[in-house]
């Protein structure tokens, strides 16, 4: 019979406990290295978030802008409509006209939520608070759209056409550039505007109603724009709170 070896124990151990400890090490670098790249990523995105949303803010002051002067326009009509064309001031009456058929647009930057977005990436916003604002920040975009589009296309569709009809619009909006693109198309003379077709706007019911309409479907503007730029401003200090000085 041949005699067994004895097992050394001592060194079985201490060969095993290392490899095992350097196994550990291997999975601690490699969650450090990926915790790393996850802040590096989240960085990126935070910063090119927070330019994007500073110049959203700028575009949405601009449309609140634009809202309020078509929302005050329609008012100081209504105002003139409700005492009636007995007297009026003819120069502030086409003012208000030509700054209710005003149709600018706004459209609100999205490269970087959307970059953001399609990576699969919003998991790594580290701030839960941000994390849930960025995602519900499409709804509000949405709601705030669809009134604005709501109002551009009843001034295209409905109130444009209503005015061709009753009054030369050349004479009110070439009349006061501010309120479209700053020149009048070639070969078109700004003619005086035509107080008969001004008395018969002022007295007109149809008109007075589209007024209406235009300051309601503005409101609604103002008012989502206010909710939009609310959550924005939000979204900024969070991000700024949560990028690395």
């Amino acid at each position: 019979m041949t005699q067994s070896q004895a097992i050394p124990w001592k060194r079985t151990i201490v060969e095993a406990t290392a490899i095992v400890a350097s196994i550990l090490f291997a999975f601690a670098i490699q969650a450090w290295w990926d915790d790393h790249n996850d802040s590096t990523l989240e960085q990126r995105h935070l910063v090119s978030l927070l330019a994007e949303f500073e110049q959203n803010a700028e575009i949405l002051r601009d449309a609140r802008a634009e809202y309020e002067k078509g929302y005050l326009s329609a008012a100081g009509i209504l105002e003139i409509t409700g005492k009636g064309a007995n007297d009026f001031d003819e120069t502030r009456f086409s003012r208000l006209v030509a700054a209710l058929v005003s149709n600018k647009t706004f459209h609100l930057e999205s490269g970087a939520y959307d970059s953001l977005l399609d990576s699969g990436e919003l998991s790594l916003i580290s701030d839960v608070q941000l994390r849930n604002r960025l995602a519900a920040w499409p709804s509000y975009v949405a709601e705030w759209a669809e009134e604005e589009e709501a109002v551009f296309r009843f001034i295209q569709d409905t109130l444009v056409p209503f005015l061709a009809d009753s009054v030369r619009v050349r004479s009110i909006v070439n009349g006061f550039p501010e309120f479209s693109d700053g020149e009048s198309p070639p070969q078109v003379s700004v003619i005086p505007v035509d107080k008969g077709s001004l008395v018969a706007l002022v007295d007109s019911i149809q008109f007075e109603n589209l007024v209406f309409q235009r300051a309601q479907g503005t409101w609604y503007a103002m008012r989502d724009g206010e909710t939009l730029s609310a959550q924005m401003s939000a979204i900024v200090e969070l991000i700024k709170s949560n990028i690395d000085e």
